[in-house]
């Protein structure tokens, strides 16, 4: 009898997974059940420090996802990867092994085992919008052009709903943008009350800006927010930042980032939230840390990067940004 199995032609995902489900070609191929949403060792690279993960992303695919580099693709991709073969070719090697072949101590394990449920802690979903100019308005007062926004994936929405609900909806009172970080997404209100100003989905991997970090360089600043990173990025300056001052950087993030620049500093809020959060993390990974100089708080209310080039304008803002950078070095020699 024909079997329309053995047919190579026009073999596609969707055709795969009408067949096996792409969560068990990674278990196929990395030969273990792994679990969801846990790091494991990279597969892909020399990996000493947990790294890679995979998660059920909205369409309800399986992703991988390399928290350290930022790469990430769907189980097709992952073979890519693994074996150095192009789409099609993963394509068919797949439809060989397991839909083919079909082998029968991978299937039996398969019938038995039972996937981890898919974490529905928070389920962000949003309706896009355009910038407008009050949009743009906002942003440029940071120093920060539409461009950069786009750069760093920063979206306008009219609405959001958190798990299902909806929960925001844009008004010029009370814009809304969201970040979207990996495959996890930020909300940002600016000028909503703090209880309401921020929902999340990520986790303490989802370093803000590490998409956008360019190979190498000379000194990296990690400072306290996404706004941060652009205003620094607008000044010149690499830049990332962990979810809050609060929030750990994982030691794998930290050394794949000392991998890439030769200086790293750390620049957080000059408040007693940003001097805790500075302190740790410098302990932590033997990092410099500095701050804007303490009589612009006192004096203006201005303790960050941003609120400085609001204040003061980019040249000002730079000027200050220099010197602090100096300074922290300094002491770094002279200790």
């Amino acid at each position: 009898m024909y079997n329309t199995k053995e047919v190579e032609t026009n073999i596609t995902f969707d055709k795969i997974l009408s067949n096996i489900d792409d969560y068990y070609i990674y278990c196929y191929y990395l030969n273990q059940m792994i679990k969801t949403n846990r790091p494991i060792r990279s597969p892909l690279r020399n990996d000493r420090h947990p790294s890679w993960s995979i998660y059920k992303n909205k369409k309800g695919l399986y992703i991988y996802k390399d928290f350290a580099t930022g790469d990430s693709g769907n189980a097709i991709k992952f073979v890519q990867a693994l074996f150095g073969l192009n789409y099609n070719e993963a394509l068919k090697k797949v439809w060989q092994d397991l839909v083919i072949k079909k082998p029968k101590e991978f299937y039996k394990k398969i019938q038995t085992y039972e996937k981890e449920p898919v974490d529905k802690k928070c389920k962000i979903e949003i309706k896009k919008k355009n910038f407008t100019q009050k949009d743009l308005d906002y942003w440029n007062q940071f120093g920060i052009q539409k461009e950069t926004l786009k750069k760093y994936n920063v979206i306008p929405v009219s609405i959001v709903w958190i798990n299902g609900i909806q929960t925001f909806y844009y008004t010029e009172k009370e814009p809304i943008y969201v970040y979207r970080i990996f495959d996890k997404l930020k909300v940002y209100r600016p000028l909503s009350n703090i209880r309401y100003k921020w929902r999340s989905n990520c986790s303490s991997y989802d370093i803000q800006g590490l998409e956008q970090l360019k190979d190498n360089g000379n000194l990296l600043i990690i400072t306290k927010s996404l706004k941060d990173v652009m205003s620094l990025y607008e000044l010149g300056y690499d830049a990332v930042a962990p979810q809050s001052e609060v929030s750990h950087i994982p030691k794998v993030i930290m050394n794949h980032l000392k991998s890439r620049f030769k200086n790293i500093l750390i620049f957080f809020d000059n408040d007693s939230s940003g001097e805790i959060g500075a302190k740790k993390l410098s302990e932590e990974y033997s990092i410099p840390y500095t701050y804007i100089p303490k009589h612009y708080y006192n004096l203006y209310n201005v303790k960050d990067v941003s609120d400085l080039v609001k204040n003061f304008g980019k040249k000002e803002a730079l000027k200050v940004i220099k010197q602090a950078i100096n300074e922290a070095y300094n002491k770094k020699q002279e200790s």
